[in-house]
Order: structure tokens, then sequence, then C-alpha cells
């Protein structure tokens, strides 16, 4: 086995994976968001991500938030970077993304791409075309400070932001506080996967919410006081996701129960 492989596929079900020269703070979401970034340290994020530390010679501090407080610990330079974050423009003067030559976020060098769903209740008359809404007379629940949330207020949702919790959304969506769910599918699946009673009374929709890149960002003050470096661990993102030793992991992490 690959020698990188072989250290960051014990790094991904146990442990770390980097090596120890400079030493950066990246922040992250304190839920699971499988599979990229889950609260036991371990998802496909934080390998990728150990793949750049070691490729680069850098150590990574890894420090989990609640998303609100990560933006707005990388606008105060509390933190290097944050991730995984979509596009949105407000967040433009919280820190950097990656760009391209006509200064738009550049998808070359994303850490991923997810998708969002609407979940709702069994025999709920809800429902979404790709387009619109139909029958929908409820609150549509979303994470606190997901970017989804823009979509759905443009489709003239009301949207409920009060949990940061996957799980609690979802039984908000049972008990009838909200008439339907948009989560990031695998995220949702995931944990209807983990709680098979309640994945018996809700479905998925067919018909994709939307789907985007998510990138790292990294803060005002490292772009001013490395640029250089900035570039290449944004470059390295790109070539790591690529590499075969990731898709290996890719591969090994979903293939678990």
């Amino acid at each position: 086995m690959h020698k990188a492989l072989h250290y960051c596929l014990i790094w991904l079900f146990s442990g770390a994976c980097y090596g120890a020269q400079l030493s950066l703070t990246f922040c992250h979401e304190d839920q699971d968001s499988f599979p990229w970034v889950m609260a036991d340290g371990t998802g496909l994020n934080r390998a990728l991500l150990g793949l750049v530390e070691q490729s680069l010679g850098l150590h990574v501090i890894y420090v989990s938030v609640p998303w609100r407080r990560c933006l707005a610990g990388l606008e105060q330079g509390l933190y290097d970077g944050a991730f995984a974050a979509s596009f949105k423009a407000e967040r433009m003067r919280m820190g950097h993304y990656p760009t391209d030559a006509e200064g738009r976020p550049d998808v070359v060098r994303r850490l991923h791409t997810s998708r969002y769903t609407l979940y709702r209740r069994v025999g709920s008359a809800v429902s979404w075309d790709g387009q619109r809404f139909d029958q929908l007379k409820g609150r549509v629940g979303s994470l606190s400070g997901f970017s989804i949330r823009d979509l759905l207020l443009a489709q003239g949702a009301q949207v409920d932001e009060s949990s940061r919790d996957p799980l609690a959304l979802l039984q908000m969506l049972i008990h009838g506080r909200v008439e339907a769910v948009a989560l990031q599918t695998q995220r949702g699946d995931f944990v209807l996967q983990s709680h098979p009673q309640l994945a018996r009374q809700i479905e998925k929709l067919p018909q994709l919410l939307e789907e985007k890149p998510y990138y790292l960002m990294l803060s005002d003050a490292l772009l001013l006081r490395d640029p250089a470096l900035a570039a290449r661990i944004w470059a390295e993102v790109a070539v790591q996701r690529e590499s075969s030793v990731y898709r290996a992991l890719v591969a090994a992490y979903l293939a678990r129960p």
C-alpha cells in the first residue's frame, strides 16, 4: 500500500495525518456533516486537507465550532481558514475563496461538491419540481447559517433556522414544527440511515434543490502575510483531490458500515 495512503487511512479512522512545520488554524462546523467533516475528527475534507498538510509540510490545528462562529472567527482573524464554505457574496468580507482569472470562485480548487434535497413527512403533499414549490403552506427547516436559505427565500418559503443539528431538524419535521427540511443530501441520508424509526416517517424528494461546490476559505490576515502560501494551499487541494491516494480514501470511507 502507498505509504501516504497507509498513514492517512490510520488517521481517517482514528487519528491525525500531518507534517509538523508551519502551524495554521482552521475551523469547521461542530456537527456531523457526513461524509465531509465528522464530530469525531474524521471525514473526507479532513482526509483531503491531511494530504495537503503532508505535501506542503504544514501543521494544521483544527477547531470545531458552530458554523456562524467559524465564519465570524475567520473574519476576525482568529482562524487562518474555514471549511467547507459554499460561495455567498456576503462571505467575501469574511475571508477569501480561491478565484479564477475573472475573480469568480475557482471550482477547480474546490474541496468537494454537495447536493441539497428536500425532505418531507410520508404522505405530505409538499413538492418541488426542480424549479418551484407546490403545496408548501408552512415553514422549511434549514440548518442555521447555511446558504440553502437563500434559495428557499427566493422561492417565497418561510425558513426556520432555529437548529444547528440535522437530527433535531428532522425531528422537528416529524412533530410538525416545519413542513419540510432542506439538507445536504448525503448528510440527510446519513441521519436517516442511523435512525430507522425516523426514516420510516420521512421521504426524500427525487428532484435536487441545488448542487454547489464547497471551498476552503482563507483569512485576510493569511493572504496579507503570505499570499504565496495561500495560493499553494488552494493549488494543492486541487492536486490532492484528484490523486489516487485521495480516491482510495474516499472509497474506503464510503465503504464503511
